[in-house]
């Protein structure tokens, strides 16, 4: 979050733009990652965005027909590829932005509601340029995985060490570990086809071991930022290969 003087920096290099905290929030995310091959703007913060792109909803409960309004969204992602063609948007998976039902009756089917609106939202940035979306996620959600999961809708696993990682990958072709967790990757890219391994912050040594069981091809660097993160990102990048 900027203090007031940041902000209000910031504000007059945007005169005659729209623009809020969430806008800034954008940049300064999107910013932090220089370098970044695959940069993702945004986090659980765009969460909030996101909720008000549900009609029908009031506070939180849905209490009338389900819709979207992404006009926000759409805003939102011309600003973020303007800035970086190569751009994604990170953000919390449906499970995350607490929904209830008040409408539909059927908990299956109100999941599978707003699972689909997701999908609808997420196309609707496509359309403006948008490469695709990193769904912050808690828990796997078979329903969720089911309509969201593909090539341009990743989930990432905020916490690999209670997060059902097997029935993510019946969804996902992408396995993200932490680097600490690179043990597990073996059996688990025994038992499923794993398109790609995504180690979160490795060392050198992490990469190597990586290596000798793994097509150097197969394997990225990944990283999850929440505080102190314009070092983070630069530091990231700067170790992020192997040595031979």
């Amino acid at each position: 979050m900027p203090t007031v003087p940041e902000l209000a920096e910031w504000l007059k290099v945007k005169r005659g733009e729209e623009a809020d905290l969430t806008t800034y929030r954008l940049e300064r995310s999107l910013d932090a990652q220089r370098g970044v091959g695959m940069p993702a703007a945004g986090g659980v913060f765009y969460g909030e965005r996101w909720r008000e792109a549900f009609s029908g909803m009031t506070d939180g409960v849905l209490v009338d027909e389900p819709g979207i309004e992404p006009a926000a969204l759409a805003a939102d992602a011309q600003f973020v590829r303007a800035r970086r063609k190569d751009a994604w948007f990170s953000l919390p998976a449906p499970h995350m932005l607490g929904f209830r039902d008040a409408y539909i009756g059927d908990e299956e089917e109100f999941s599978e509601t707003i699972a689909t609106a997701y999908a609808r939202l997420a196309r609707e940035m496509r359309d403006q340029g948008v490469q695709g979306h990193v769904l912050v996620a808690d828990t796997a959600d078979p329903i969720e995985l089911e309509v969201l999961a593909g090539k341009k809708i990743l989930f990432f696993p905020r916490n690999p060490g209670t997060f059902d990682l097997e029935l993510l990958l019946e969804y996902q072709g992408d396995l993200i570990l932490p680097a600490k967790d690179l043990d597990r990757a073996v059996d688990l890219m025994e038992r499923f086809r794993v398109r790609k391994l995504i180690l979160l912050a490795p060392e050198a040594e992490d990469l190597a071991a990586a290596v000798a069981f793994t097509d150097p091809d197969m394997l990225e660097v990944g990283g999850y930022c929440e505080e102190g993160c314009p070092d983070y990102w630069k530091r990231l990048v700067d170790r992020a290969f192997i040595a031979r």
